[in-house]
């Protein structure tokens, strides 16, 4: 995909420009490849014995492979040429949030390096080129947070988001209730775990993982399984019913696209 002008990419305070410049990171035209392609799919395939074809099977996909190529330019000396050599391996080390603004969307996700970083002065103290590749194990990518209520005790939420692919919501409980039930669009979840104003709840409908503080309490979710959010569709969903006292449900949501 070529990069117009106008497109930027951010990791922390550090900006890959789209087009030329005098100083700083620029993506080359075809030097941004992984972020509007749809990752690879993943499969199973069974062949039918004696016939022609392969049994069918779900298709999933892999995770998101983000390639950059370019060059960093400075009208400052070699100096700053190794600075921003050393600034660009340094940045890429952890877990990175990539953000990403192309063709009116801003959007993110979090990756890993998934190569060597590569720099190699093509200029002596004026240009050098640049590459590496950055792994998204979550194959999505995020824009904007959706602006939803926070809901009190048998309050039904309004869900939807303006993405291309189904949303995973995360849930926010706060209150005090020794337990409680959460109705969503494809099932329900009771919860028997106690939340406190100490200790509010975050459940993720991807994982039905139940967190408290960052930390994961085991044997929480009594029965149900997660969901998602189609894109495009509105649900009247998303209630909270304590088995006694009194909370609220907020739900996290992003516009979600593949």
């Amino acid at each position: 995909m070529a990069l117009e002008s106008d497109a930027v990419m951010r990791i922390d305070d550090t900006v890959f420009w789209g087009g030329y410049g005098d100083e700083g990171f620029f993506i080359d035209a075809e030097g941004f490849e992984g972020w509007e392609d749809t990752p690879d799919a993943r499969y199973e395939e069974i062949v039918v014995p004696g016939a022609d074809g392969s049994y069918d099977s779900e298709t999933e996909l892999a995770a998101r492979l983000l390639i950059v190529t370019g060059k960093c330019v400075t009208k400052l000396g070699p100096d700053k040429l190794g600075w921003y050599g050393r600034r660009l391996t340094g940045l890429l080390q952890g877990k990175k949030r990539v953000h990403v603004d192309y063709q009116g969307l801003q959007s993110f996700a979090d990756g890993r390096l998934a190569s060597a970083v590569k720099f190699r002065t093509s200029l002596p103290g004026r240009e050098a080129r640049f590459q590496f590749s950055l792994r998204f194990h979550n194959p999505r990518k995020f824009g904007a947070k959706v602006p939803l209520a926070v809901t009190g005790p048998g309050a039904t939420q309004e869900i939807f988001h303006h993405g291309n692919t189904t949303a995973y919501p995360q849930l926010v409980v706060r209150g005090t209730m020794p337990g409680y039930r959460i109705e969503g669009p494809d099932s329900t979840w009771s919860i028997a775990r106690a939340v406190t104003p100490a200790t509010p709840h975050l459940l993720d409908t991807a994982t039905g993982v139940l967190s408290e503080n960052g930390n994961v309490p085991l044997a929480s979710i009594r029965s149900g399984s997660g969901w998602g959010i189609p894109p495009g569709r509105i649900f009247n969903t998303h209630r909270l019913i304590p088995d006694s006292g009194s909370g609220t449900l907020e739900t996290v949501l992003y516009d979600t696209y593949l």
